[in-house]
């Protein structure tokens, strides 16, 4: 039977609904994972702080700590012969370190606030969508060098390493207040999911259709586990160290969000199949 033109209508009005609240619901999802695992401090701490035991990352930071203390802490030049084997020495061990562990955290909230900070001014560029500031871990390796000569290491004005190429203050800040939103968005998906299904013809298969959307995400969230590390090796590199950290950041990212898809593929599961059967019962109900 041909459909009426009002028919076809609401047809039309409700998979453009629908196809909304599925595109409201993926952008909801992916900010509210943005929000609580980037942009809020502990979140991100969390996330990053199991790369402190990774032994790629050792190494690099390692190399880092003996480039960042050698060469701009001011040291005597009568001590250079033979600082920097003590240098390496010590940076090599701080990984063993009792404070080690602290020293990591407390470099990452001081690199999350960095990273948020609204850039100075427009003469004063801030050119990295992530600054690690290593302070504390070099404060570390100062301690045990000037422990072993028995002098007052001083730390190097300096201590942070840009990754990416994005400015702070601009679109990063600009993604920060829009994920933060995200309940808002999931709110409005929600809305939009019941505006289609008032305005189908048939609703049992809009909830169907609705939990193969879902289902669609769930499937996308778990293909993050490949598509997110795979992404961050083909980004321009801007140091060993800062290498190392994104491609470590960018595994742990992928494989949390792959675990977090788990539910939404559950749910979307249980939509089409719930939907599949309203859509029998009321196929029944029209024959009967």
């Amino acid at each position: 039977m041909d459909l009426q033109p009002k028919d076809l209508m609401r047809t039309l009005l409700s998979a453009l609904l629908a196809f909304l609240a599925l595109c409201a619901a993926a952008i909801g999802l992916a900010s509210a994972w943005i929000d609580e695992n980037l942009v809020q401090e502990s979140g991100f701490v969390a996330l990053a702080a199991p790369l402190a035991e990774d032994a790629d990352f050792q190494m690099a930071l390692s190399d880092s700590l003996v480039e960042e203390v050698t060469g701009r802490t001011g040291l005597p030049d009568r001590l250079d012969s033979f600082v920097e084997p003590l240098v390496r020495n010590a940076a090599g061990a701080v990984t063993e370190a009792s404070g080690y562990p602290a020293a990591w955290s407390e470099t990452l909230r001081l690199s999350h606030a960095f990273t948020f900070a609204q850039a100075p001014d427009a003469a004063e560029p801030a050119p990295a969508v992530l600054t690690l500031d290593l302070g504390p871990v070099v404060q570390l390796v100062a301690d045990g060098i000037g422990g072993g000569l028995g002098v007052d290491v001083p730390l190097p004005e300096d201590t942070t390493i840009d990754i990416g190429s994005i400015e702070r203050g601009g679109l990063l800040s600009g993604v920060a207040d829009v994920v933060q939103s995200w309940a808002l968005y999931l709110a409005g998906a929600g809305i939009l999911a019941v505006l289609a299904l008032l305005a189908a013809r048939r609703r049992g298969t809009t909830v169907a259709l609705l939990g193969a959307g879902v289902l669609v995400i769930g499937v996308l969230g778990l293909l993050a586990r490949e598509w997110v590390p795979a992404a961050a090796a083909r980004a321009p590199g801007t140091s060993a160290i800062a290498d190392v950290f994104v491609r470590g950041l960018a595994e742990r990212a992928g494989a949390d969000i792959a675990v977090s898809s788990l539910p939404v593929l559950v749910g979307g599961l249980v939509v089409l199949v719930l939907g599949v059967v309203l859509q029998l019962v009321a196929g029944r109900r029209r024959r009967a």
